[in-house]
């Protein structure tokens, strides 16, 4: 019987003879697994030896690349795809097979250097695969050297990385702008405020505030409707946008009808004609408002005023200035700007206004 044999065989022969069976047999296995596991990855395997001649090209890569495998044997990197040429994945290979060194290409920087496409339709409109590629170097000591080249296909992560990146902007717009007027929005315009007000406290600089109100707003969305109203009040701020001139002067929504300028490095003054162009630009629109006891069209009504940071004016102190101004201009007629000046209020004339009207909080 075997057993026996095998027991009782001289040094136990046989059994380094069934070992090496064994040892031949598992190693095959091995070899056999590691060409299916190349052969099936979905990723793009290829090798190049010390001579940069591709030895290894597998399925992926040749479907990928419409190239059958025996196209790409035996070939140069540069030779198969000539516009690798000097690029950063040439540099990556050749260092990988001198120096040893592993590189991972940045798929922002290195899009797409391989010519690879998904399908037919992709490859005739010229749409490649988005890649991440690492060059791998494989061997060491004195055996030879070979780089390994792995290509994944990352369309997918760079799709979705893409929306996620257009809906983060256009939540930040939503942010910075009005969504019914597009101008800028009460938060916006709240956080400029906080930075100009910096600027102007080191610079001993001042700065000047519009707040803007269209008049009888409410007569107009009754007489002509919500719809009419919200394209009165975009042309509107779109009027009053326009009317300002300089880069850092800013506009927003406040609030309803009521809108906000923010005029830095500008005294009361230059506020004064700002706020008189404003006033001519939304009158040149002459929109029809019949339920008006103030004019045939739109009209809107100004309050101005202007402090200076580095004597303690404070972003609420100018504000509500420029808040009781407007409230006083709407009190004495409306279609007019209202001065604060020194606790005061004039008109663009220059005259005082004799007010006994209560003091308006600030919102």
């Amino acid at each position: 019987m075997l057993t026996d044999l095998f027991l009782n065989s001289p040094n136990n022969s046989l059994m380094t003879s069934l070992g090496s069976i064994s040892d031949e047999c598992f190693q095959n296995s091995k070899f056999h697994l590691a060409e299916l596991v190349v052969r099936e990855a979905q990723i793009g395997l290829m090798v190049l030896d010390t001579n940069e001649k591709i030895v290894l090209f597998n399925d992926w890569l040749s479907k990928a690349a419409n190239l059958k495998e025996t196209e790409a044997l035996g070939k140069g990197l540069t030779e198969l795809f000539p516009e690798l040429k000097d690029s950063r994945l040439q540099n990556a290979v050749e260092t990988s097979l001198q120096m040893g060194f592993p590189a991972l290409l940045s798929q922002s920087l290195n899009r797409a250097p391989f010519p690879l496409f998904a399908g037919e339709e992709e490859r005739r409109m010229g749409l490649r695969i988005e890649q991440q590629i690492q060059v791998i170097p494989l061997g060491s000591g004195d055996s030879p050297r070979f780089s390994l080249v792995q290509i994944a296909n990352v369309s997918v992560a760079v799709k979705r990385e893409n929306m996620l990146l257009e809906q983060a902007k256009e939540l930040k717009r939503n942010l910075i702008i009005d969504g019914l007027t597009g101008v800028y929005s009460r938060r916006y315009w709240e956080e400029q405020t906080l930075i100009e007000l910096r600027k102007a406290r080191r610079a001993c600089l001042p700065v000047a505030m519009i707040m803007l109100d269209v008049d009888l707003f409410k007569n107009y969305n009754d007489a002509y409707g919500h719809q009419e109203g919200d394209l009165c009040l975009a042309r509107v701020a779109k009027a009053a946008a326009n009317a300002l001139k300089r880069p850092r002067d800013i506009l927003a929504r406040y609030g309803g009808e009521e809108f906000v300028a923010l005029l830095p490095e500008t005294d009361l003054e230059g506020a004064t004609v700002v706020s008189k162009r404003i006033l001519q630009f939304v009158e040149s629109l002459q929109i029809a408002h019949k339920q008006s006891d103030v004019a045939s069209y739109v009209t809107v009504s100004m309050g101005v005023s202007c402090g200076f940071p580095s004597e303690g004016e404070s972003q609420e102190i100018i504000l509500s200035e420029a808040d009781q101004a407007l409230y006083i201009a709407k009190a004495v007629g409306r279609n007019r700007v209202v001065l604060c000046k020194n606790k005061g209020f004039f008109t663009t004339d220059g005259n005082a206004i004799n007010s006994s009207l209560p003091e308006r909080r600030y919102r």
